[in-house]
């Protein structure tokens, strides 16, 4: 079973998840649950990551599978946030480079991109 995520953002992002997953022909939708489903594991400090500051005139409605949204919820609720705002949050990080996917035990996952912060 999948539930909609519905995740306001500025359009800017918006426009760069689209771009993003018609350059990987790939739904939107896919894209967003890859960069997802490595969140709440991932190594790094959620309360380090901005939110984004620009006016929120865009929305993705995203159809997840329920035990995705199950975990993103779990870490949005121990956050005291909505789960899109915290799935915002992940994205903006993501698509700013703050978070990169790194390959740790086997497996891939979500960490801080110690490049761009040595560049900053």
């Amino acid at each position: 079973m999948t539930k909609v995520v519905s995740i306001r953002m500025p359009s800017v992002l918006e426009r760069a998840i689209r771009q993003n997953a018609g350059q990987s022909r790939m739904p939107a939708s896919d894209i967003v649950r890859l960069i997802l489903m490595h969140a709440p594991d991932g190594q790094y400090s959620f309360s380090a990551l901005p939110d984004v500051q620009q006016f929120l005139d865009a929305k993705l409605d995203i159809r997840l599978p329920e035990e995705l949204v199950s975990k993103l919820r779990a870490e949005s609720e121990r956050l005291r946030i909505s789960v899109s705002v915290y799935s915002r949050v992940i994205l903006y990080a993501y698509y700013t480079k703050r978070l990169v996917f790194v390959e740790m035990g086997g497996r891939y996952t979500l960490a801080e991109n110690h490049e761009q912060t040595k560049s900053a």
